[in-house]
């Protein structure tokens, strides 16, 4: 059901799916040369990704992508991607490149558009594709996500209770906010933006009374329920007559922290950079390492900033009609009328966000922290449980569905959300999809939450009997397995932030006789490999490209173990080694009738395939191996029947018809589902 955990940035797919779904963006640029400066030394930036968002004349509510190179300065050109989601405020990304926006849309919002670099140039906010993360909000203006704790931070700036909300990176439409910081704590101002180190737990605050706030351990306390309080307030000792903090940045490393001050938004040319040094042991009125001011800089209402690699990006809202402006060694230098290195013209910039255009890039992954497992013994099963890697602890268990809901195939995307597909009892015939936020780190006996999580169900969606999940995070989607009893079985396709009762954007539907019970995928290759409940895999080539109503071709794996009864159901695809490994429950009132195999050449495997591998027999105690997952050495095994977890080390120095016992087993009662967490 699951493969090893993807932590390449994957190839990109142009998806076809219909004009309104996702699609490969129009113009993009992924030229990562670097240009030498003239002592031959590779600049500190070259090319840069840049997201604007406007909030004025024609452009008030789009987003656009620059890419741009800055050493030597070539200007921001024409955008390459435009988007509208119909705001005009704060942005901030995540892990999956879903972006979140916050504005007014009748009520204070943010909105997730999801999986931005893989949309069309020129799309607009789809309620079938993107989501209202909240409407509860007042006053949102910049916002920054705590991707470890799936959070967005929001500043406030005319809320009568809140400076700063924090609600659910993962929720859905008619969440509230998880915690508050009231204005009262702020000295009665409201905040412009904030700054967050989430390995130091240190959050600053931008406020519009031209003060800074600083909060040691803000998450470890707001998560206690207790009111927090700065640890301390500090302002410059040279303010503008007008003070008036907007933009926030912070450098962990150095500790070092920049704000902008638009002064007086009705001024075009009073706006200042403030360079603070030793931020988190700051209080009161304190000398700035550097102050930027006066007409050579351009500052007049610098809203926004952004860092990259040592160069400060601004996004000066009012002087000129708007600008980006570019200081590229912002900690460097002295202070006074010193003008930026770099400028580009831009109507009302609002919003900016800089990163390195460096392309797809493959990163290292991390040891394996934990498994997550989801039980469901007698189909009523409703817990996921945290397991170690060596299968000797459990830890802790999570409830991701709502009552009279039960658990089937746990998956998890690249930001750490799980999600859980369930069969409805008290909707008979109906399923669904809880979206569960950052379940790794989720308390012990926690539970679903309307306002940290949400669900995809409804008659719209057309689920039925989901099972065995892929999460695509290169294209934005899941793809799911519908079993589907009453008709024929289907592979259905969503939006990775998708929420509440929509289509899918695609649905497969497979060939009489073949029911699907798990799917994997290969990105670069755009290849769908389906287990089906009839003993055959069924292989669609260019699958999200071409949305093609047939398989290309069909496995049927060549098995010598003499079980008359093939009943495929976990598959997991390694794309290193071009092979499938496949668990085969056999009869599903057998517990003795279990199998896995794997399948060498599975991209041209075709008809009747000879098996590397087949594991069968009493040593092996498989009955009913109803999942998979595989972590580039060893398989992890969900077998329901006999009550285990079984871990088969180094399964690729295994080969020929063999009954081998699992090296490690752990008592579990009727596991459902394996998901790796890293």
């Amino acid at each position: 059901m699951k493969s090893s955990q993807q932590y390449a940035v994957l190839p990109i797919i142009a998806l076809s799916l219909s004009a309104v779904v996702l699609s490969a963006c129009n113009g993009s640029s992924n030229d990562t040369t670097d240009t030498a400066d003239s002592g031959g030394q590779t600049p500190p930036e070259n090319r840069v990704s840049l997201l604007v968002a406007a909030d004025g004349g024609d452009e008030t509510g789009l987003i656009s992508r620059y890419d741009a190179s800055i050493q030597p300065a070539t200007g921001l050109g024409s955008a390459v991607q435009t988007f509208a989601a119909g705001l005009a405020e704060g942005i901030a990304t995540d892990h999956a490149d879903h972006l979140y926006q916050a504005g007014i849309d009748g009520f204070g919002t943010v909105k997730a558009v999801c999986h931005l670099p893989k949309r069309a140039s020129g799309s607009v906010f789809d309620v079938g594709i993107d989501r209202v993360v909240t409407s509860a909000l007042n006053s949102p203006k910049g916002i920054t996500v705590a991707q470890k704790a799936g959070l967005i931070m929001t500043a406030e700036t005319g809320a009568p209770a809140a400076a700063v909300s924090v609600v659910s990176a993962t929720a859905g439409e008619g969440s509230m906010p998880l915690y508050t910081i009231s204005r009262t704590a702020m000295g009665g101002s409201g905040a412009w933006d904030v700054a967050y180190d989430e390995d130091s737990d240190k959050l600053f605050v931008a406020l519009t009374n031209g003060s800074v706030a600083y909060f040691k351990g803000y998450l470890a306390l707001a998560m206690t329920g207790a009111e927090v309080e700065p640890t301390a307030i500090f302002r410059p000792n040279n303010p503008l007559p007008a003070s008036n903090m907007h933009g926030i940045v912070y450098d962990a490393a150095s500790d070092r922290l920049i704000v902008s001050d638009v002064g007086s938004a009705t001024s075009a040319d009073d706006g200042s950079l403030y360079v603070f040094e030793g931020a988190s042991g700051l209080s009161g009125a304190v000398a700035p390492e550097r102050t930027l001011r006066g007409a050579a800089t351009l500052l007049g209402n610098p809203v926004d900033l952004s860092m990259q690699n040592g160069a400060l990006f601004v996004a000066e809202k009012a002087n000129g009609g708007g600008r980006i402006l570019v200081f590229l060694d912002i900690a460097g230098g002295g202070s006074g009328d010193i003008a930026p290195d770099r400028v580009y013209d831009l109507a009302a910039p609002e919003s900016l966000m800089a990163s390195a255009a460096t392309g797809n890039a493959t990163v290292v992954t991390p040891a394996l922290s934990r498994l997550l497992v989801s039980a469901n013994a007698a189909n009523m099963g409703t817990q996921v449980t945290a397991v170690s890697p060596a299968l000797d602890t459990k830890g802790n268990v999570f409830t991701p569905v709502m009552t009279s809901q039960f658990v089937e195939s746990i998956a998890l995307d690249n930001n750490g959300d799980a999600l859980v597909s369930f069969d409805d009892a008290g909707s008979p015939g109906t399923g669904g999809i809880s979206f569960v936020n950052r379940l790794a780190t989720r308390a012990a006996d926690d539970m679903l939450s309307v306002n940290r999580d949400r669900q995809v169900m409804g008659a719209s969606t057309t689920l039925i009997a989901p099972k065995g999940m892929k999460v695509v995070d290169s294209a934005g989607v899941a793809l799911v397995a519908d079993l589907n009893a009453a008709a024929p079985g289907a592979v259905k396709v969503f939006s990775l932030c998708s929420a509440g009762d929509h289509a899918p954007l695609m649905t497969t539907t497979l060939p009489a006789g073949a029911r699907p019970w798990d799917v994997d995928y290969d990105a670069g290759a755009d290849r769908l490999y389906v287990a089906a409940t009839n003993g055959s895999i069924l292989v669609y080539d260019n699958y999200l490209g071409s949305m093609p109503t047939a398989p290309s071709r069909t496995i049927d794996p060549d098995d010598n173990s003499g079980f008359a009864v093939s009943n495929l159901h976990g598959i997991v695809y390694d794309t290193k080694t071009d092979r499938l490994i496949v668990s085969d429950v056999g009869d599903a009132a057998n517990a003795t009738d279990g199998r896995i195999y794997i399948i060498d050449n599975a991209a041209k495997a075709n008809g009747l395939t000879a098996l590397r591998l087949e594991i069968s027999g009493p040593l092996s105690q498989l009955g009913n191996p109803v999942d998979l997952a595989f972590d580039g050495a060893n398989l992890y095994v969900a077998e329901k029947s006999n009550n285990q977890l079984q871990r088969i080390n180094g399964i690729y120095n295994l080969s020929g018809a063999i009954d081998k016992a699992a090296d490690v087993a752990l008592s579990f009662t009727a596991p459902e589902s394996i998901a790796l967490s890293y």
